[in-house]
Formats: structure tokens, sequence, C-alpha cells
């Protein structure tokens, strides 16, 4: 049998549909291993912690780690219930993604426990990485708020929408992070490359706490009118 006959018959034994039960389970696995070997690092490091500055040190550096890769697990999780992997471009999109995710730990330990010489390389790898984590993020978000394809209700696109572009501005952040500019001690020893990685997350509470107070203020204007309504018609009565 020909190699594209081959290929042609395995189509059929494994219909397009069917591609995301397939691929869920190792997504899941790819995501779990991710963030287990961080604490297993964090585990295996204890000898190396002599103060309490190195404690908090440590733990902050696994927090943000976590941070990341739980937050892109829960959007992934939301976007892969509604986008349809049925073509080639988006599967390919998502084997980037799992790969990243993979690399994340990996790049953050050598970070860490690195010669001293190669922390600054380490660390335009590991803001590549996360980059390219977040620009793929935002274009499977932006993909699902596409009104032609109908994938999502209409009440919520503008919302992905808005979503999208705070994860293309994150990726951006990481990237122009990259910069030799940024490779410079700041405040506490920190280079300013860290610190900018830090905004992406600031600007992500920021929208949050703004939706709820939007949110709250909605509720509490629509309960008001709800009143003055109720209030109305007992006076009608």
């Amino acid at each position: 049998m020909s190699p594209r006959m081959w290929r042609f018959s395995l189509s059929e034994v494994v219909p397009r549909a069917r591609s995301k039960t397939v691929v869920e389970p190792l997504s899941g696995l790819i995501f779990g291993l991710a963030l287990s070997v961080g604490a297993i690092t964090l585990v295996g490091n204890v000898g190396a912690i002599t103060t309490t500055r190195d404690l908090v040190g440590k733990i902050a550096v696994f927090g943000f780690s976590f941070l990341i890769l739980i937050s892109v697990w829960m959007r992934y999780s939301k976007i892969m219930s509604a986008l349809p992997l049925d073509n080639r471009w988006t599967m390919s999109l998502h084997t980037a993604l799992l790969f990243t995710v993979s690399l994340e730990p990996f790049l953050l330990n050598v970070l860490q426990l690195g010669y001293a010489g190669i922390k600054d390389g380490a660390s335009q790898l590991y803001a590549s990485d996360l980059g390219v984590m977040m620009a793929i993020m935002g274009g499977f978000t932006y993909m699902l708020a596409d009104e032609e394809r109908s994938l999502i209700p209409k009440s919520s696109i503008r919302e992905f929408k808005i979503e999208s572009v705070m994860l293309f501005v994150a990726a951006a952040f990481f990237f122009v992070s990259i910069s030799e500019v940024f490779w410079v001690p700041g405040p506490n020893g920190w280079y300013w490359r860290y610190y900018l990685w830090l905004l992406p997350a600031a600007l992500g509470f920021i929208r949050r706490g703004t939706i709820r107070l939007v949110s709250r203020a909605k509720r509490g204007q629509e309960k008001q009118a709800s009143g003055l309504s109720g209030s109305e018609e007992n006076t009608a009565g």
C-alpha cells in the first residue's frame, strides 16, 4: 500500500471530529506533568535554602510559574470546549502550545539553577517560550470570537475579543523583555526583565477586578430598578 493510500485510509478510521477526544487526555497529562515538575524541583532544592529570604524567593518563583500554567490551563479548557480541531493549522498550533507548556519548567529550572553566565540566555528563552504560549492562546481566543464561525454565543463575543487582545498584549510584554536593555539589575537585585514579566499578571488582575466591579454595579442598578418598579406597582394598587 502506498503512503498516500495509507494516509487516506487512516483519515477515514480516525475522523477529524474525534481528534479532540484523542488530544484532550494528552493535553491534561502535559499540563499536570509541567505543574508536578515545578513542585518536585522545589522540594529537591531544599538543601540550597539557607535563609528565610531564600525560602520566600523560591516560593515566589514557583508561584509565578504555577500562576502562568494554571491560568493557561483554565483558559485552554474553556477554549477547547468550543474550538474544533478540524484542520492542520489548528492542530499545529495546539501541538506548539503543548510544547511550550512542557518546556516551561525546564527553562525555569535552568534559569534558577544554571551558571551565572547562562542566566541571560535562559531568561531570553523563557520569555520567548511564554510569549509564544500567550500568542497561541490569544490566537485560539480570537478564533472563538469570529462571528462567522458561530462557535460561541453572540453575547460572549465581545468578552472573548477583549481577552484575546489581553493575551496578545501579554505576549508582547514577554517578547519585548528579550531585549538586552532589560537585563540590568533593578530594585532588590532583580533584573528589570523579571519585573516586566510581572506586568501581564498585574494587568490580568486589574481587568478581573474591573469586571467584578462593573458586574456588581450592574446588579445593584438592576435591583434598584426592580425595587422602584415594585414600589410603583404597590402605589398604583
